[in-house]
């Protein structure tokens, strides 16, 4: 009798135990979270601020030495200093770039600026751009010779490009071979293929390739540049132009990554 009295009291401490139980885990939770958010951003504040140093390190030599009247006499001294800063400028506009773009919370929101342009020529261009490590031996090769036209934001796949072929690079041996194939699929789709023999991505990484600011253990371990934007930007510019982008990798052998990007007709 004392029992089924007190049911109603005991069902309520029962429903109020289970609550400040879940308000326990839901608040370890939280911690976690804000403990591992804590940790991305100092390691990208670390990050780049070390990227950082490298360009400004080398404007501030550049500068110096435009400054000495002797040193600027010598014209391939001085073409390879002016070589050097516009690479180390190239690499800051990228860097900010990414970041701008980055903080974007919707892919809908990054402006296009479309226009049609010969996708080869693109191609070529980024090759042209790729600052080859001089410990490396890097071939980069496109397959097939048609000239494709194509109606995008140039600037936008130039970047996505030149990205790839960057990771391409960066991520790998002494020797690496990267192959560019595009081509026009009849469904309207522009298809983009860049394919590597590099080290390829790890099975546990590869649920986080396109996450913002999040670097493999691999390239920490191999003291590998970079801030951890490259792939999500590419994806955020792939899908601004409402395409999708996906990849295969074993690791050791070399990654493949596949970018669809719409042709149809209609308003931009």
């Amino acid at each position: 009798p004392v029992i089924r009295k007190m049911a109603y009291t005991l069902l309520i401490t029962i429903l109020l135990s289970f609550f400040l139980i879940f308000c326990l885990v839901y608040q370890i939770l939280t911690i976690r979270k804000q403990r591992h958010i804590e940790a991305i951003r100092q390691e990208f504040l670390h990050t780049m601020i070390h990227e950082l140093k490298r360009p400004i390190s080398t404007l501030k030599m550049c500068v110096s030495f435009m400054g000495n009247e002797q040193m600027m006499q010598d014209e391939e001294s001085k073409q390879r200093i002016l070589a050097s800063s516009h690479n180390e400028l190239d690499n800051l506009t990228s860097y900010f770039s990414k970041l701008r773009d980055i903080t974007l919370s919707e892919a809908t929101e990054i402006p296009l600026v479309k226009s049609d342009f010969s996708l080869r020529e693109l191609m070529e261009e980024c090759i042209g751009k790729q600052n080859i490590p001089a410990d490396k031996d890097v071939k980069i090769e496109i397959v097939g010779n048609n000239d494709l036209k194509i109606k995008a934001d140039r600037m936008h796949i130039s970047n996505i490009v030149c990205n790839l072929l960057e990771n391409g690079i960066k991520y790998s041996r002494e020797s690496v071979t990267i192959r560019i194939d595009y081509q026009q699929r009849t469904d309207e789709l522009l298809q983009i293929s860049i394919a590597d023999n590099g080290i390829g991505i790890a099975r546990a990484d590869q649920r986080y390739v396109f996450d913002k600011f999040y670097r493999s253990e691999t390239a920490k371990d191999k003291a590998i540049p970079g801030i951890g934007l490259g792939l999500s930007y590419v994806k955020l510019l792939v899908e601004a132009h409402g395409g999708t982008i996906t990849f295969e990798s074993t690791e050791g052998e070399g990654t493949t990554f596949t970018i669809l990007i719409p042709q149809t007709d209609g308003e931009d």
